[in-house]
């Protein structure tokens, strides 16, 4: 049983939220959907929300959610559903969705302490447990050991077969099979003899609703209606999960973006408008001017810097925007070109100039260390960079940066991760560097950084050594790691292409051979 607090804070979260879905269980297959981090980091990703609410669009599903916890960082305690307040034990069905690789340790740690065996083979289908996202459509492997079915790529054309399997399989006690005939769907118990489970990706955006199904103001974006504008990314940057998994590019019509919007502008929310690449989305700029008709207020997500002209910087400026965002991701220009990122320095200057005569309050950018090839000088440059936009940009400037991680499924999946000694030596020279140059700089720590290169690249030992983990520190995963066989030298090294990987058995819809070509052409570019 849940503590009585939890229960009184669960309630509470609930009575602030608009949208939440509570319905009766009888007849409905109940489902809880589980963000494996906080409340507040959960309930901040749309596509959580957007299959929150695809799930419950049956009237014979009813779906949850549940959290690692109810609010930013509490210690453990049996996790319950936000709606009903039951235990996870009391669904037959157990969803994640699973963002980030680090999170893949939180899966665990849900599971054993909602008292659910967190192995798939000791666990026998009760309940059933599955999980989609972006890190597990890259590489499923690690998780393959936990989870009886994994997504592969996007929900939303499969979802009526996906609830349908889930039906029989739940009605069956014990036959997979339903499962592994669903398009997309990787069942590890079945799927190791045959061919690659293809990517699933969604045709028309506009079909489908991808906007926040529920309002919280306790998340990364309070008083937000988050609506998506388009999906993957027409740049392909070498380094980029996102621009591989989420291909091929879509944008939403006018007309479709204007309708998600219309309950945010309703409620007079700001409207927070969502693209990998959203300046270059041909439906921005007409989106912009309707709502800014309609007295609403915009935010929007990064930026690329080449593509911010003097009149969508007016228009940011006029729906209330103070505070934009681009990513150089490379100080250096022969950085920028290996990875893919084809960004001049005279765009970011153009673009940090614009922001400070538009009076923008904030600049943020984004930046990686450790990137293939990187030297000392690159990371000077980098140093120089920043204190240049600093000279031209006069209000508060936030520099994020973060470690470069090879990612499965990318050009770069056969690269090297930097070690870790060489991370910390060049992130303490950009912090020297910029020392009393009045900028926030907001760095990622690189000994968590290897912890994601080996859950992004790792095999089903990974997952067996987290399932036997039983401290939730750095030092305690990677003492399970180790205790499990995983060689991280080995996991986190050089690759050489051809060689079988932990995650060949996904098919990624990419032309053949296209990424070992990219990964031909860095080495010469190298």
């Amino acid at each position: 049983m849940s503590s009585w607090p939890l229960t009184q804070k669960a309630r509470a979260l609930l009575q602030r939220e608009q949208g939440a879905i509570v319905r009766d269980w009888g007849g409905r297959l109940p489902i809880v959907l589980i963000y494996p981090n906080s409340y507040y980091v959960g309930m901040s990703s749309l596509g959580f929300q957007t299959v929150y609410g695809l799930f419950n669009s049956f009237s014979d599903i009813i779906c949850e959610r549940a959290f690692l916890n109810l609010g930013r960082g509490e210690s453990d305690v049996e996790p319950i559903s936000l709606e009903s307040q039951r235990p996870l034990q009391d669904f037959p069905v157990v969803g994640f969705s699973l963002s980030y690789e680090l999170d893949y340790a939180n899966m665990i740690r849900i599971l054993r302490t909602a008292g659910i065996p967190p192995l798939a083979d000791e666990r026998r289908l009760s309940p059933l447990v599955i999980a989609g996202g972006p890190a597990v459509t890259a590489n499923p492997a690690p998780i393959a050991p936990i989870a009886d079915a994994i997504m592969i790529g996007e929900v939303e054309e499969t979802m009526p077969a996906l609830v349908r399997a889930l039906e029989a399989t739940i009605e069956s006690g014990a036959l997979l099979q339903p499962l592994a005939e669903v398009p997309g769907l990787y069942v590890p118990a079945i799927h190791h003899s045959r061919g690659a489970v293809r990517r699933q990706w969604t045709r028309d955006l506009d079909s489908w609703r991808t906007c926040s199904s529920v309002w919280s103001d306790f998340t990364e974006f309070p008083g937000m209606h988050l609506v998506e504008v388009a999906r993957g990314c027409g740049h392909a940057c070498r380094f980029c999960l996102a621009g591989h998994v989420y291909r091929p590019l879509r944008e939403r019509s006018v007309a479709a973006v204007l309708e998600l919007a219309e309950p945010g502008v309703a409620a007079g929310r700001t409207i927070g408008l969502m693209a990998p690449s959203l300046a270059d989305c041909r439906s921005l700029r007409p989106v912009l001017q309707e709502l800014l008709k309609r007295g609403a207020r915009v935010s929007v997500s990064s930026l690329r810097a080449d593509s911010l002209d003097e009149a969508l910087v007016r228009q940011l400026v006029a729906s209330g925007n103070d505070s934009i965002t681009i990513a150089p991701e490379a100080g250096s220009e022969r950085l920028r070109r290996l990875i893919g990122k084809q960004l001049e320095m005279a765009d970011i200057l153009a673009a940090a100039d614009a922001a400070d005569g538009f009076g923008f309050k904030e600049l943020k950018l984004y930046f990686m260390l450790g990137l293939p090839t990187e030297t000392d000088a690159d990371v000077a440059e980098l140093a120089a960079l920043v204190l240049e936009i600093r000279r031209r940009f006069s209000r508060r400037l936030v520099a994020n940066v973060s470690c470069f991680v090879p990612k499965a499924g990318t050009p770069f999946q056969w690269q090297a991760m930097a070690p870790v000694t060489v991370l910390e030596r060049r992130l303490l020279a950009l912090q020297v560097a910029l020392h009393g140059a009045r900028v926030e700089l907001r760095a990622e720590s690189p000994r968590w950084a290897l912890l994601q290169a080996v859950f992004a690249r790792g095999d089903e030992r990974v997952g067996r050594a987290l399932a036997a983990a039983r401290q939730w520190s750095r030092q305690g995963l990677m003492r399970a790691l180790r205790d499990g066989g995983v060689d991280v030298d080995a996991v986190v090294g050089a690759r050489r292409i051809g060689e079988p990987m932990p995650w060949d058995v996904v098919d990624p819809g990419l032309p053949p051979g296209y990424l070992s070509r990219q990964a031909s052409a860095i080495s010469q570019q190298g």
